[in-house]
Order: structure tokens, then sequence, then C-alpha cells
């Protein structure tokens, strides 16, 4: 064991999931912490104490939680030291999380107290499985209008009740708010639309249709 001087965290670990595997982490002043029998299990190590020996056996530090026993835990250095000396695959997966999703998320959040962060997490997780899920169903259904579909996301999340993690459900929605003003320009404008052909033929129908209704009423006052 390191004889680094053991580490003390007020607030407990924030859990994040990867491939059904927890990962806790403690957002610490000198940068995240991770629990080490966590990354063990990640990159198939058998335990922590194989993984520190990879590492090299003086790697980690100790640091106690608000409750519970101490926890061996790796700084970020360290956690990139084990991605390197790991299996490829777990590895390669591993990285990708944590610089894409992980560390963002720890950086922006640097601010925000344990619960909020925690929260943020768990809705932003569900909502990106909420569209995966959304999108994987409309291709395949193989609606020739999935690049213009739009859904709306609805999320429950009710923890002080004990619920462990969000769910909700996402409805297809054929709608987009606009002042009247926004949406002729965007119409008139070229590039991409968010519309089908089809729904701008109605639309272009119903406008000239109540133009010349309004142009007759105004030549019969005249």
């Amino acid at each position: 064991m390191n004889k680094a001087r053991p580490l003390c965290s007020e607030s407990p670990p924030i859990r994040f999931r990867l491939n059904k595997k927890n990962l806790r982490v403690f957002p610490m002043a000198q940068g995240p912490r991770f629990v080490a029998a966590d990354v063990a299990k990640l990159l198939k190590y058998p335990d922590e104490a194989a993984l520190q020996t990879a590492l090299g056996g003086k790697a980690g530090c100790l640091l106690s939680p608000a409750s519970g026993p101490a926890l061996l835990t790796l700084s970020e250095a360290e956690l990139r030291h084990a991605l390197r000396a790991g299996r490829k695959t777990q590895a390669q997966a591993l990285q990708l999380w944590l610089d894409d999703t992980l560390l963002p998320i720890l950086r922006q959040g640097a601010a925000a107290d344990h619960d909020r962060l925690q929260l943020a997490y768990a809705l932003a997780g569900e909502a990106a499985r909420q569209v995966g899920q959304a999108v994987w169903q409309s291709v395949l259904a193989g609606d020739a209008d999935w690049q213009q579909s739009r859904w709306l996301i609805s999320l429950h999340y009710q923890m002080e009740q004990g619920q462990r993690r969000p769910s909700g459900n996402t409805v297809a929605l054929q709608a987009e708010v606009s002042t009247l003003a926004a949406l002729a320009e965007r119409v008139a404008v070229g590039g991409a639309l968010p519309v089908s052909t089809r729904e701008l033929i109605k639309l272009a129908a119903a406008c000239h249709l109540r133009l010349a209704e309004r142009m007759q009423k105004q030549a019969l006052r005249a």
C-alpha cells in the first residue's frame, strides 16, 4: 500500500454506470477520485489488488467517505495509467466514455451540489436512452420521414420516494413551436428544413386558401 496521506470526503460518491457496472466517483477539489474496486471490475481484473499490482503496486490513495469504510481510489492520471495497462477492448470502451461523457459531466457540475449533479446525470442518461430507442424504432420501421421526426420526452424521477432510476416515455410529436414571422423566414431561407414535402404542401395550400378568402372579403367591401 502506498504511503500517501488518506483523503476525506464529506459527501457520498456519485454513482455512474457503464455496461451495467457501477463506477463510484468522489468529486474533490484536487480532481475526481475513482473507486479502484469499480475500475477493476470495468477492466475485468479479479479485484483492486490485482489492478494495483498492474499499476506497480503504489497507485491509489485511501479515501474515507462520510460513512462506511475507507476506499482505495485512483486519480485521473492513475486511471489513465490503468487504461493503458488494461485489456484493450474494456480499456477502449472506458476511455471513450471517460473522455466523451464522464469528465465533461464532472467538469460542468463542479459548482453543483452532490444531489443536483446526481440528478442531472440520471435524467440525462434516461433522456439519451429514450431518444436512442425512438430513433432506432423509427428507422427500423422504414418511415420515409424519419429525418423529420420529432419527439416529446417526458421524465419522472422521485428520489425522495425511493425510486431507483428515472423513467418516462417518448411520444412522436409532429409539431414545432415558432412565431409566424420566424416560420416564414425559415421556409423562405434555403437549406435543410425539419419538415417533409407533404407538410410543406399542406402549409402552402392552407396559406393560399386563407389569403384568397381575405382578398375576396376585401373586394366585396370595396
